[in-house]
């Protein structure tokens, strides 16, 4: 029923910013609350988030009765790290750089910088 998208890297794109986020894969929009797709409740576990608590995951494009729409996803940061994890495990065994040399890799180097601010 829904398709979700997210923009790109762009001109603006810094490693450990939104591109890198947009890897970490979110809840259908369609089954969460109102204050979750708002980003006042984590999209995981529905805690109301804070300031010190929030992951933002970046703007997702959906698709919904021929209308498209943006929301704001975000995440408790102990719902998080396990997704962050996950996409960093994922990409380091399928890069041949990150074999090689981590250092090499600006996309590895992006997603452990995520990684890394989502367990401060």
């Amino acid at each position: 029923m829904g398709e979700s998208t997210g923009p790109g890297p762009g001109p603006g794109s810094r490693p450990g910013t939104l591109h890198t986020r947009l890897l970490i894969e979110v809840p259908d929009p369609a089954a969460l609350s109102v204050a979750q797709t708002c980003g006042r409740a984590c999209v995981w576990c529905a805690v109301v988030l804070t300031t010190e608590n929030a992951v933002e995951l970046g703007p997702r494009c959906e698709r919904r009765f021929d209308t498209d729409f943006v929301w704001f996803p975000r995440g408790c940061r102990l719902c998080t790290e396990p997704h962050a994890c996950r996409v960093v495990l994922d990409h380091v065994q399928s890069c041949e750089q990150c074999a090689d040399e981590t250092g090499h890799c600006t996309e590895g180097k992006a997603l452990r910088q995520t990684l890394k601010g989502v367990r401060r």
